[in-house]
């Protein structure tokens, strides 16, 4: 590639001119951004998208029941979406889940507490009821109290063992379950 330059920079300038070695390393670096972009690095293929594997959420956090099915999400604020990356202030795991006998398991915390819910944390993919509660209280302190059926929900990482909380809500034996990573 550096020979293709030298060419074309020899058949361009003609004999005998030179052009400054700063020139050079410009369009080097030019040629290389091009490269990149066209050979299509994307942060966007990297997204992660909602999940279906129950086994997984059990694996990444200890879970009380046996789950007959999961849909769950872990998301950073702010979100990425292009550009240059910032800070993540808060990581977050969403799931719908629905336990092979009853919710009691995940409903049986304190509902006297507020917890803070992430702007994007009504996923796309949950139910109307769960998106709800979640588009309502967005970027607020969520009072338990106010909601039937939810309750303040903590439990731990299981890789690291570190205490996570955050709440749940039940209807229909299905369950929310939001947890605040870091």
């Amino acid at each position: 590639m550096i020979a293709m330059l030298e060419i074309g920079r020899a058949s361009m300038l003609g004999p005998g001119l030179q052009r400054p070695e700063k020139v050079d390393r410009i369009l080097i670096m030019l040629v290389a951004a091009a490269i990149l972009y066209i050979s299509g690095c994307s942060a966007q293929d990297k997204k992660l998208k909602a999940s279906d594997d129950a086994k997984a959420l059990q694996q990444l956090v200890d879970v009380p029941a046996d789950l007959k099915s999961a849909r769950w999400e872990m998301f950073g604020t702010p979100e990425y979406e292009g550009g240059v990356p910032g800070p993540t202030d808060y990581m977050t795991l969403v799931a719908e889940v629905e336990p092979v006998t009853n919710a009691e398991s995940f409903t049986s915390g304190t509902n006297d507490k507020a917890i803070y819910i992430v702007p994007e944390a009504a996923r796309p993919w949950l139910s109307s009821h769960f998106q709800s509660i979640l588009v309502k209280n967005r970027n607020t302190n969520f009072d338990l109290a106010t909601t039937a059926g939810c309750h303040a929900y903590d439990t731990k990482v299981r890789k690291s063992g570190r205490k996570v909380n955050g709440f749940s809500c039940e209807k229909s034996g299905k369950v929310l379950v939001y947890l605040s990573l870091f």
